[in-house]
């Protein structure tokens, strides 16, 4: 059995957008503590890495935060005010309908 066409649920999409989200956010702290440990004026390539690594971690899970995040009645964004929520809500804010 093939699920590709299958919806992605709202709570699978923040499991992986808090992945993403805080991965990056994890990276860029080592790239912060690679940085700050190479002791010279030039950044250290591995700093680099890290850090652009960091960066489409954070972008890539913001986007699909506003792309997946959604009520899959209405559509109506999950975000709670434009941020990236720790755990959805039972029901829908705009149409009411219970969250599965």
């Amino acid at each position: 059995m093939d699920n590709t066409n299958e919806p992605m649920s709202c709570h699978k999409a923040l499991k992986i957008v808090n992945g993403l989200f805080y991965g990056g956010l994890g990276l860029l702290l080592l790239a912060w503590v690679a940085s700050s440990l190479s002791g010279g004026n030039t950044v250290p390539v591995p700093a680099i890495v890290l850090c652009i690594l960091g960066i489409v971690g954070l972008v890539s899970g913001i986007v699909l935060a506003y792309a997946r995040l959604r009520c899959p009645y209405c559509g109506a964004s999950l975000m709670l005010g434009g941020r990236i929520p720790s755990s959805l809500p039972n029901f829908c804010p705009e149409c009411g309908k219970p969250l599965e």
